[in-house]
């Protein structure tokens, strides 16, 4: 019976190392299978990792082109501003030295009109003495005639002229 029970045994006990050996062959198998996984995975990661330096690499070089295209820009946008400056001080100076010229312009006119004004009261003046010296009036200006016989014309403004005539005359005797 010695035998049968420790053949019993015998058999339960390989049954058992059996069963052991059949769950580390499992465990083996699915580590190994777990082992590739995490080997795909990590290929997959080493791919997706030169993948993205790759990127990252690209992104530096943009980066830097950008960064210097923004340094230009930012260079020339000085350049712009200083010559807006430049222009706009120009256009200051520009339009100062316009008012300035309108002004004296503006005093010019009216110290001819004054000038002239006071030649016409001198004028007037002149005249009444004349009449009064005379007690006649006197033709003053007659308009020559042309070659052909015709009245000559007076200029665009007969009386502007009429005056000078008289200035001169006035001039001329008084001399």
């Amino acid at each position: 019976m010695e035998t049968v029970a420790s053949q019993g045994e015998f058999e339960g006990k390989l049954h058992d190392v059996s069963n052991f050996h059949m769950g580390w062959i499992n465990e083996r198998n699915a580590l190994e299978e777990r082992c590739s996984k995490m080997q795909a995975d990590s290929n997959n990661y080493l791919n997706m990792m030169d993948r993205l330096q790759g990127e990252l690499e690209a992104c530096k070089r943009e980066l830097t082109a950008v960064g210097e295209k923004e340094r230009q820009t930012r260079v020339k946008n000085k350049h712009l501003a200083s010559r807006l400056k430049q222009e706009e001080d120009e256009v200051k100076r520009l339009t100062l030295m316009m008012e300035h010229k309108q002004d004296h312009f503006n005093h010019d006119i009216r110290k001819k009109e004054r000038e002239t004004l006071q030649l016409k009261e001198r004028l007037s003046k002149k005249i009444m003495e004349k009449k009064t010296e005379k007690g006649t009036q006197q033709v003053l200006n007659t308009m020559p005639r042309t070659t052909t016989g015709k009245r000559a014309q007076w200029g665009e403004d007969p009386r502007e002229e009429l005056y000078k005539q008289l200035v001169e005359r006035e001039e001329e005797e008084a001399e």
